[in-house]
């Protein structure tokens, strides 16, 4: 199986809201950026891709971007693709 990445993309993030979707992955993944979850399957890095600001905060995962992000959003997202 391949492994899905996380990219969340922090150019122009504000802290508070990168920690919180940090936060977000850690408590669904127990992983932090650099990390691949014990199981191999899926791991998480920061990026610095240009996004346009109506699209922040953006987040791809397995190479396909959701924009607009929210803590929730990413809780709901993780939980449906299973990357536990």
């Amino acid at each position: 199986m391949p492994v899905t990445r996380i990219e969340l993309c922090i150019r122009g993030l504000e802290p508070e809201t990168r920690e919180a979707l940090l936060e977000v992955v850690w408590n669904e993944l127990r992983i932090s950026p650099g990390m691949v979850t014990s199981d191999g399957n899926t791991e998480l890095a920061l990026s610095q891709h240009e996004v346009h600001p109506e699209d922040a905060p953006l987040v791809n995962i397995g190479g396909q971007p959701y924009s607009r992000m929210t803590p929730e959003r990413l809780t709901t997202l993780l939980r449906r693709r299973g990357t536990r």
